[in-house]
């Protein structure tokens, strides 16, 4: 299996508001190919997930919490 089909089934594992939200947000990724983030944006994304200290969030708070920080 890709890395792009344990995406999808992921995708597709989410409750169905969600799944909308997220197909939106490829979508729009999709037809506009430059990144949403500015180059320190994802500086403190990378370092984010860099750092392991074992607090995991579920993927609602993540994306509520990328909202809060870079909104969208």
């Amino acid at each position: 299996m890709s890395r792009l089909d344990d995406v999808i089934e992921r995708l597709r594992a989410l409750p169905e508001a969600e799944q909308e939200m997220v197909a939106g947000e490829i979508e729009g990724l999709l037809a506009e190919p430059d990144s949403l983030l500015t180059l320190a944006q994802w500086s403190e994304v990378e370092q984010e997930i860099d750092t392991d200290d074992g607090v995991r969030l579920s993927h609602s708070a993540v994306m509520t919490s990328m909202r809060a920080r870079f909104g969208r």
